[in-house]
């Protein structure tokens, strides 16, 4: 069993409880607004709270979003595809 870091959140469940928002909330961040979460082995989401409050300050300060460069656009539908 890998031991888990007291900065790490696993699962979404524990991602939007941190960030006290909804699952599709989160998910919207992901998809439009470069939030910090990433899927792993078995489909299941993680993020690094350190990540996630450095996220929420650059979104109060107004900081552009980094290029979601992972991100392929599927030509039919428009949303993002990730790899």
């Amino acid at each position: 069993m890998v031991k888990k870091s007291s900065d790490q959140l696993q699962g979404m469940k524990e991602i939007c409880s941190y960030v006290n928002r909804s699952e599709a909330t989160v998910l919207s961040w992901i998809r439009s607004r470069a939030f910090p979460a990433s899927k792993v082995g078995g489909g299941i989401w993680e993020s690094d709270k350190t990540e996630v409050d450095q996220w929420r300050k650059d979104q109060v300060a107004g900081r552009p979003l980094p290029e979601l460069g992972n991100r392929k656009k599927d030509k039919e539908n428009s949303k993002p595809i990730y790899q």
